[in-house]
């Protein structure tokens, strides 16, 4: 019984603005709800970094996630432009001056 207590009062609830009863009622900061948790592969457990490194974290992902995006939309582009104009009969030239032609 003690936790699921534990777990009422530090969960957000919509009713009261997204926060939790122990940081309204009580004025204490929410600690994060997984604190630990728990590796097989080195059999320990390990402490969840705190929610401004996460933050930065996520962010950075993000931001990598959407560089990778717009790459491969160009990608994408460029080779639906040049199998536009395959269809139409142009063909692409990939070679230059002083290029040996056969």
């Amino acid at each position: 019984m003690p936790m699921v207590q534990v777990s009422q009062n530090h969960t957000a609830v919509f009713s009261l603005d997204n926060k939790a009863p122990v940081e309204l009622f009580m004025d204490f900061p929410c600690p994060a709800p997984l604190r630990e948790f728990y590796l097989p592969d080195i059999g320990e457990l390990q402490k969840v970094p705190e929610v401004d490194k996460t933050d930065k974290f996520l962010a950075g992902l993000r931001a990598s996630i959407q560089d990778i995006h717009r790459t491969v939309q160009d990608e994408r582009l460029k080779q639906r432009l040049l199998n536009k104009n395959r269809e139409r009969g142009k063909n692409a030239i990939n070679f230059s001056e002083r290029n040996y032609v056969l």
